[in-house]
């Protein structure tokens, strides 16, 4: 079943399921949809769902970004008042219509995801056909099958959502099948006086054949809103109501008068078997003869004998005190005999904090209730921190999520960051801007949508050329821009910009980033924290004891393995800043080095004769050894060997047989480490590469100060974390000190693969060359063991030879320190600017 966003749909196909549907109404009708889009939301997300080319389903559904509603929440909607639902066409059967059903809402919590929003909210409208059959769905779909909260609660002046309460909304419906004499005895005795004072004075119902009698309703509206101090929709909105259904005879303008002079209008919206009433007022000094009575009385009869089955009113709230504000101003709907109809509306809320800060005593008893997490969420704070931080590593050394720094890194800007951003952009800085709100984005004249999905997706790097990183992969529903004079930066399979380049008219240029490029490096860097649920208990490479590979295996099923994924995207958006935006960029790596080579050692209790023979294998070349709790070196044999040059020591600890004791074992071992070293261990890694779900182990890494790790293990270069660079580790929103880089391989191929000398050697020369291609900087961390020399002089050979040939050696701590504070580099990385004169000259002309 595929899924087509509401612009990218025939309108006329569209309209023929809206016709067709006993579950639609007027409000699901393209021009209101496109009513919705012009003067109430923030973007248009509505969709079609299409099965064997025929549409068999429509969503209306809408983003509004805090503007307008309760708390200045982010909603997803399927519409506010103007209710409509999802809508399926009455040919298909029932296994058809619950595959479609789930296709809908998988497409619904995708876009919330992506749009961060803080609550979605559903419905059904009471006049679809379906709802006033005896197969009317009490309880819909989306709360049996989807978790969501039936009902939604109003506070005195509207909707006050909470999860676990709900306030009834009684819709006001009256039955027209029924006989005048009957419609007029049900109304409330007040209301029939009201009627025959009305008669009496003269008073006339009309309705008017000519729109431009909208005119007079304007007059008599704005005449109301002194009285009421009612807040009118814009003139527009009731032209553009007429301009979609006035010549269809769908929406009718009808008024009482006293002979030429209208006192009173009503607008009313009518589709299928039913009439809505859409607004309504009178003349303050007309009040005194009833002419609202008589209007909604007469309507009834017209409705009624041009065949119409049901007169709707709108809701009103029989729970709440009656001096409330949304009671007294929908209390009169129910004098006219009207049947009480609940409306069918309900919510999934995905951020409790911000409604619990309303109602703190309700939060223990009410926890869970209508509640979907937000897998966002845990990248609030810190996102735009960490993609400055790995802009940092790629060049930028000022980079920053605050304007103290350049570029500035915007993560999910909102409408209130639009200020800040034009100020930087006004002294001349480059704003990256990821994952936009609708208003942020408009408000730099770019219009967004939405493009949801539910597996990986590949892009392209407009600019990359032929180089390995034009192939960009994202993990996560993304964004799309449209700009007048934007410039495709990423662009997707339909060639449509996910990134976007923009000169603003502040004077700087912007980037948009529409996809979650914090998600994305997050989990390719770190891998996937939902897989931690289901760890291995089988061994791996021979013996027992969690990896972390599975944590990254699942988004990486089908995939080159050694395609870069995070460099990538962190290369692309270099690129363009470079390219696009004329941001200075330093080189990467000393002196302009295609790369970087850091040779470590687990000791694993060595021989020290191994040790020697190792080290004169190296030559001069720096090496980092773990050492372990049961090596047999002493204070003196390390001494002599640190003589030798450039040797650093770190920890390699062992909980191998009792991992549940890790944060135990390491503190003891750190502590032997620091007495036998004369100092604290700096860098780490784990016997085994033993892990603890999502990176439990950096907790007690973190807290004794230890700075790097490179404890993710690539074997044979394979890139299991989409990266040969350095960067913080991203936990619990919040970018933490602890470094963390592949070991891209190690001296294992030989025993796991049964390669030789040349094979392993070539493993090793492979690499290089490819990081040499991309023309992006690596960092081969490279695991010998000292015990296994006699086994692995090939490997020896070839890191020397990599060292020849221009990468750079480095200790752990001597690579970590270079990306921590990058000493002044004398020449830029210069790369053809784009020229943006030339852009405005050829579409000018």
């Amino acid at each position: 079943m595929k899924i087509v966003g509401f612009h990218d749909v025939d309108r006329g196909r569209w309209n023929a399921l809206v016709a067709s549907s006993p579950e639609a109404w007027l409000n699901h009708d393209t021009a209101w949809v496109s009513i919705e889009e012009r003067f109430f939301v923030d973007a248009n997300l509505s969709f079609a769902l299409i099965e064997n080319d025929e549409i068999v389903g429509i969503q209306p559904l809408y983003l509004s970004d805090g503007t307008g509603t309760p708390f200045g929440e982010r909603l997803l909607h399927s519409g506010i008042h103007r209710h409509t639902g999802l809508a399926t066409s009455g040919r298909i059967d029932r296994g058809t219509r619950k595959a479609l059903r789930t296709a809908a809402m998988d497409e619904i919590f995708r876009l919330a995801e992506l749009y961060d929003v803080d609550r979605i909210q559903l419905n059904s409208h009471n006049l679809a056909p379906s709802n006033q059959a005896g197969s009317r769905e009490e309880i819909p779909f989306w709360v049996r099958d989807f978790g969501f909260q039936l009902g939604i609660a109003f506070g005195p002046n509207g909707m006050s959502p909470f999860p676990g309460l709900s306030t009834v909304n009684a819709d006001q419906l009256i039955d027209l099948d029924q006989s005048e004499d009957d419609l007029f005895s049900n109304l409330d005795e007040g209301c029939r006086r009201a009627v025959r004072k009305a008669l009496k004075a003269g008073l006339e119902f009309e309705v008017a054949t000519d729109r431009a009698a909208l005119k007079d309703y304007l007059e008599i509206a704005e005449e109301s809103a002194v009285r009421t101090g009612e807040a009118l929709p814009p003139v527009s909105y009731y032209e553009a109501v007429l301009d979609g259904f006035f010549a269809q005879g769908r929406a009718h303008l009808l008024f009482v008068r006293e002979r030429a002079a209208r006192l009173a209008g009503l607008i009313v919206l009518s589709d299928k078997t039913a009439v809505h009433f859409m607004a309504g007022a009178a003349r303050p000094d007309a009040l005194k003869l009833r002419p609202n009575d008589l209007l909604h009385w007469n309507a009834m009869l017209w409705a009624k004998r041009a065949g119409f089955r049901t007169y709707r009113l709108g809701p009103w709230f029989p729970e709440v005190p009656r001096d409330w504000p949304i009671s007294k101003v929908s209390y009169f709907k129910t004098k006219f005999g009207s049947t009480s109809v609940p409306i069918i509306q309900g919510s999934m809320f995905r951020r409790l904090e911000r409604y619990r800060r309303d109602m703190p005593v309700l939060e223990e008893s009410l926890r869970g209730v209508g509640y979907r997490a937000a897998e966002s969420s845990v990248f609030a704070r810190a996102g735009g921190e960490f993609v400055a931080h790995l802009l940092r590593v790629f060049g930028f050394p000022g980079a920053s999520a605050s304007p103290d720094g350049r570029p500035l890194v915007l993560y999910r800007p909102q409408r209130e960051d639009v200020s800040r951003a034009s100020d930087f952009l006004g002294r001349g800085g480059s704003v990256v801007a990821v994952l936009p709100a609708v208003g942020f984005a408009k408000a730099f004249a770019v219009t967004s949508e939405a493009r949801a999905v539910d597996s990986p997706r590949v892009l392209q790097a407009e600019m990359a050329g032929q180089k390995p990183w034009k192939r960009l992969r994202t993990l996560h529903s993304y964004m799309r821009f449209v700009a007048a004079e934007g410039v495709p930066v990423v662009t997707d399979d339909e060639g449509r910009a996910a990134w976007l380049g923009l000169r603003t008219s502040a004077g700087g240029t912007m980037i948009f980033a529409g996809t979650d490029i914090v998600s994305d490096l997050a989990r390719y860097r770190q891998g996937d924290p939902a897989a931690a649920d289901k760890r291995p208990t089988d061994a791996m490479w021979g013996f027992a004891g969690e990896r972390p590979n599975y944590l990254f295996e699942g988004q990486l099923a089908g995939e080159d393995p050694r395609e870069r994924h995070a460099d990538w995207w962190c290369e692309a958006l270099a690129d363009a800043l470079t390219r696009l935006c004329g941001e200075t960029r330093l080189p990467m790596l000393p002196n302009g080095a295609p790369g970087a080579i850091v040779i470590t050692g687990d000791d694993d209790q060595a021989a020290l004769d191994r040790y020697a023979a190792q080290l004169e294998a190296l030559g001069a070349l720096p090496v980092t050894y773990f050492l372990h709790p049961l090596t047999k070196h002493t204070p003196e044999t390390l001494a002599q060997l640190k003589s030798r040059g450039r040797v650093e020591l770190g920890l390699h600890p062992d909980a191998l047989e009792e991992p549940q004791k890790y944060a135990e074992l390491f503190s003891e071992q750190a502590s032997w480490f620091k007495q036998l070293t004369g100092e604290d261990a700096r860098t780490v890694r784990n016997h085994g590469f033993l892990n603890d779900g999502y990176w439990k182990h950096a907790e007690p890494w973190n807290a004794h100060g230890v700075k790097g790790s490179s404890n993710l293990p690539g074997l044979d270069g394979r890139m299991l974390n989409g990266s040969l660079l350095p960067a913080r580790l991203l936990l619990d929103d919040t970018l933490t000190d602890h470094w963390s880089i592949l070991t891209a391989i190690g001296d294992g191929i030989v025993f796991v693969h049964g390669w030789n000398d040349d094979q392993s050697a070539d493993c090793i020369f492979g690499l290089a060359d490819d990081i040499r291609k991309s023309g992006v900087p690596g960092v081969i961390v490279v695991n010998l063991h000292p015990e296994n020399i006699d086994k692995t002089r090939g490997m020896h050979h070839a890191v020397r030879k990599v060292v020849d040939d221009g990468f750079v050696p480095w200790t752990m701590s001597e690579c970590l320190a270079w990306f921590e504070s990058r000493p002044e580099q004398r020449q830029a990385d210069v790369r053809p600017a784009f020229s943006w004169a030339r852009l405005l000259g050829r579409r000018s002309s």
